[in-house]
């Protein structure tokens, strides 16, 4: 989308933007690394490019947190 067919920046669009940037950024990361570290049901994991889960550390605390853009 041009910036000139914008005329205000909604949540939804906000949102995503962000979410096409992380998806791209974790396949960048596989990529370059063979893994990425994220959050998946309640615990920090790394996911190998080959499909192998490591669990690192579990989180505390409610398991589904939501990312709200004001």
């Amino acid at each position: 989308m041009k910036k000139s067919k914008i005329k205000y920046i909604s949540k939804d669009l906000v949102a995503q933007k962000s979410r096409r940037a992380f998806e791209e950024g974790a396949a960048r990361a596989m990529n370059a690394n063979g893994y990425v570290v994220i959050a998946q049901e309640g615990w920090v994991v790394r996911k190998h490019s080959d499909g192998k889960i490591d669990r690192l550390h579990k989180l505390n605390g409610p398991e589904h947190l939501e990312v709200i853009l004001d």
